[in-house]
């Protein structure tokens, strides 16, 4: 993670105004980070190895401390040649904490000044060199300002130059210029290490009214409400959270959510839409939407929710023990079991200048457990959800008659079964193609509890375990939400740090009949389409420029319980399809 970029990383020194001997804030209690005494926790040692040459060590020091009888000391030895060498430090201990100082300790022997390196909370890392260290022997009280050191050099993460709070670690590194005249060797003791809690930014935003369109709509069906906010930096990120109570006063359906502009930069008018999906068992009635601000990684603070100021038609919930409001009405949805049906818009699919390259008519069943030879793998994903995915045997999961393909899931003696199918077999082989158009034509099970799906994987990451991997769910359908169309875009670093974004549309009809469930994916945009009618876009990563193969399969829960799910239970597919586009 502490990398040097170019070799000029810790060669150019710059002076910064920074002050050293300084004291805390003013009623802020700081949080000690280490004092040495015990042994330290979350330190790293980086040996600057991309600019080979230099040598040097962490350790323990005993024999000089400030205050107590340990500290811990960097050394370098520059006689060989190399850049620098440093010293990082993990701070997930501060469990999303607000900090914006960074108190230390320092004493040097033979270095002027040291380079300072920060991780804010996307892992974007922010440089500045140069932090000058007092010239006169002995301790001396060093100061780091997160306001100062953010901005300037940056890469990685939201790589924006803008700070995302909060800070999730930091390093301190002796550069080679940093040495005192002459000096080849030098080292830097650190002790007493300490964070001052509180925002780098301290943004208020105004909260406005949302508007819903339609402002009604059935039980099971779906509206959508555009947030808006006259906004300010927050130095952090917040979730957005949102309760809609209903009849009853209780919280019958929530939507909490990322804004799509993290909090720590948006400024200026922030407007954007989500759907709010309704229950099936949702009661006819008037249901207010409260929305507020939290912090998630704050849950042993209380979840941090923050006092927010207020525009035309937002009401403060009533306050609690004294305590302001942090939880505000924004409008009024309507349930009404009357209300229109959604109305999609005429269908925009264009596959003029594409052939097709991949068509399954399921004609005949052309299946095996791991191929090749068979248009079909059933043994390239692992086992998810609540059913366990088993080899075709006796005409179990999978059976096909008059061209339609059916998944079947049934309660066995050993538990829930059900089917999975791969276009390529767990060596990568079989179809998957770079870019294209990728459809499916499927009928989904009325019963709660099963989770029918159609995506595509990146197939380098089947035999690359380092790739990052893309996942582009074209479709997911869940029993409890039987007129949603869900689509998501995961990406899945072999570091298990997972990111997902995706939407859905109400569109009735997903268990009575045939739809078609669609993705086009080029070098700029994927685009989903349902019935031929675009339902979202988002930019093509670059995970996603590769070749990607096609699953289709019949889970289970899903995040949803199977406790009702009827057995057996079918999933039917009238084909599958790819097209490429031609040279």
């Amino acid at each position: 993670m502490l990398r040097a970029k170019t070799a000029t990383v810790f060669l150019c020194f710059l002076a910064l105004p920074l002050a050293t001997y300084a004291k805390p804030q003013a009623d802020v209690e700081p949080l000690l980070l280490d004092d040495f005494e015990t042994a330290p926790k979350d330190w790293k040692y980086i040996d600057g190895r991309e600019f080979p040459g230099a040598k040097g060590s962490l350790t323990l020091d005993a024999a000089d401390a400030h205050g107590g009888k340990r500290s811990y000391k960097l050394e370098a030895d520059f006689s060989g040649g190399g850049a620098y060498v440093g010293v990082w430090r993990d701070l997930a201990s501060l469990k999303g904490r607000d900090v914006n100082e960074l108190h230390l300790w320092v004493k040097a022997v033979n270095v002027t000044n040291m380079g300072v390196r920060l991780s804010d909370n996307t892992d974007q890392i922010f440089q500045k060199n140069g932090v000058k260290l007092a010239s006169a022997p002995g301790w001396q009280h060093v100061v780091l300002k997160i306001s100062d050191l953010a901005g300037g050099e940056h890469w990685g993460g939201a790589a924006d130059g803008k700070w995302h709070g909060p800070i999730k670690a930091f390093g301190i590194n002796i550069g080679k210029d940093s040495m005192a005249a002459g000096a080849s060797k030098g080292s830097i003791n650190i002790d007493d290490v300490q964070a001052v809690p509180g925002p780098v930014l301290n943004g208020h935003p105004t909260l406005l009214s949302g508007v819903l369109n339609p402002p009604s709509c059935r039980p099971g069906f779906a509206t959508r409400l555009t947030y808006r906010w006259d906004a300010e930096p927050m130095g952090r990120d917040f979730t957005v959270f949102v309760h809609i109570i209903g009849p009853d006063g209780k919280i019958d359906m929530q939507n909490d959510h990322e804004p799509p502009t993290p909090t720590s930069v948006w400024s200026g008018r922030v407007e954007y839409t989500n759907g709010i999906l309704v229950p099936t068992n949702a009661q006819d009635g008037d249901y207010r939407i409260m929305v507020g601000l939290y912090d998630h990684r704050a849950a042993d603070r209380g979840w941090d929710h923050q006092v927010l100021k207020t525009g035309e038609g937002v009401k403060a919930a009533e306050s609690r023990g004294g305590e302001p409001a942090t939880e505000y009405q924004i409008g009024i949805l309507k349930v009404d079991s009357k209300a229109p049906l959604p109305q999609l818009p005429k269908a925009t699919l264009n596959l003029d200048g594409y052939k097709l390259t991949f068509d399954d008519e399921f004609d005949d069943l052309s299946v095996s457990a791991s191929g090749p030879g068979t248009r079909w793998s059933t043994a390239t994903k692992e086992n998810f959800g609540d059913a366990r995915f088993v080899e075709q045997k006796d005409g179990f999961p999978f059976t096909v008659e008059k061209g339609i393909l059916r998944i079947e899931a049934a309660k066995k003696a050993g538990g829930w079964q059900s089917g999975i199918i791969a276009s390529v077999n767990r060596k990568g082989e079989g179809f998957s193609q770079k870019f294209g158009y990728f459809e499916m034509r499927a009928k989904f099970p009325k019963s709660r509890g099963m989770w029918p799906a159609f995506w595509l994987l990146g197939q380098p990451s089947l035999t690359d375990k380092k790739r990052t991997n893309i996942e582009i769910d074209v479709v997911e359908h869940y029993g409890e939400l039987p007129n949603a169309v869900n689509s998501t875009m995961h990406l899945w670093p072999a570091d298990g740090k997972h990111t997902g974004k995706g939407d859905f549309i109400a569109a009735p009809g997903l268990t009575d009949a045939f739809h078609n469930y669609g993705v086009l994916v080029d070098k700029a945009n994927v685009v989903w389409y349902f019935d031929g009618v675009e339902i979202q876009r988002q930019k093509t990563p670059e995970e996603a420029k590769a070749p990607l193969y096609m699953i289709v399969n019949l889970a289970m829960g899903g995040g949803w319980p199977i406790d009702k799910a009827v057995s057996p239970s079918y999933m039917y597919v009238d084909y599958v399809r790819a097209y490429a586009k031609r040279p």
